[in-house]
């Protein structure tokens, strides 16, 4: 019953938490405060035998965390993997650190998105190489408007995001632009996944054995 009152906490507070990621690029610091509260009341549920192992997973997670963050990850996606950890540090598989797997998962899902930037492109007929592969092109003046980054800056282009472009100085020229993910939502498929299912990386590792 327990795992199953973590599930849905965790369900319930990442999907309000994706849900306004989507919607205004935040999260509300509550929502991570009561999921921080609500796994630090469940921690008293795992055995004493388990102490050692919850002491590693929280400080591999909130070391994750911080190298995450410098390297530019949003701080609200940060605060999640910090929080998943406190609700469920452990689980059943042979990796136990339940917070990294969330995390690894979620990175799976995101593997997908240059094909489907190129399949877009393709029927835009914007294949030009490599950028295609990591954005699309769009108006300045609706970029201005999105939550996108520029590919472009000084007529330079660039597979990386350029966070300090004005977008007013292009006008109405089509440029090339990469999506402000809202990485909360492959966080929260990466919880349920790895809830569920486990750590992807070890499924497919398991298959070579």
């Amino acid at each position: 019953m327990i795992e199953v009152a973590r599930f849905f906490i965790g369900f319930a507070v990442l999907a309000y938490a994706s849900y306004t990621d989507i919607k205004t690029r935040e999260a509300s610091n509550f929502l991570w405060i009561l999921m921080a509260f609500l796994g630090i009341i469940f921690l008293f549920s795992y055995k004493p035998d388990d102490f050692f192992k919850i002491i590693m997973s929280l400080s591999l997670s909130f070391l994750i965390g911080i190298l995450l963050y410098f390297s530019g990850m949003g701080g609200a996606d940060v605060k999640a993997i910090w929080a998943i950890s406190l609700l469920r540090p452990l689980s059943n598989d042979i990796f136990f650190i339940f917070p990294v797997s969330v995390l690894i998962n979620s990175l799976f899902l995101v593997l997908p998105l240059p094909l489907i930037f190129f399949v877009y492109n393709a029927y835009r007929r914007n294949l030009e190489f490599p950028y295609c592969f990591f954005g699309y092109k769009t108006k300045a003046s609706i970029a201005k408007n999105s939550f996108v980054w520029a590919m472009e800056k000084d007529g330079k282009k660039s597979i990386s995001p350029q966070k300090d472009v004005d977008l007013s100085l292009y006008g109405d020229k089509k440029i090339w632009v990469t999506p402000q993910l809202p990485f909360l939502l492959f966080i929260f498929f990466g919880y349920i996944t790895a809830f569920i299912f486990g750590n992807f990386l070890f499924t497919i590792f398991s298959f070579f054995e």
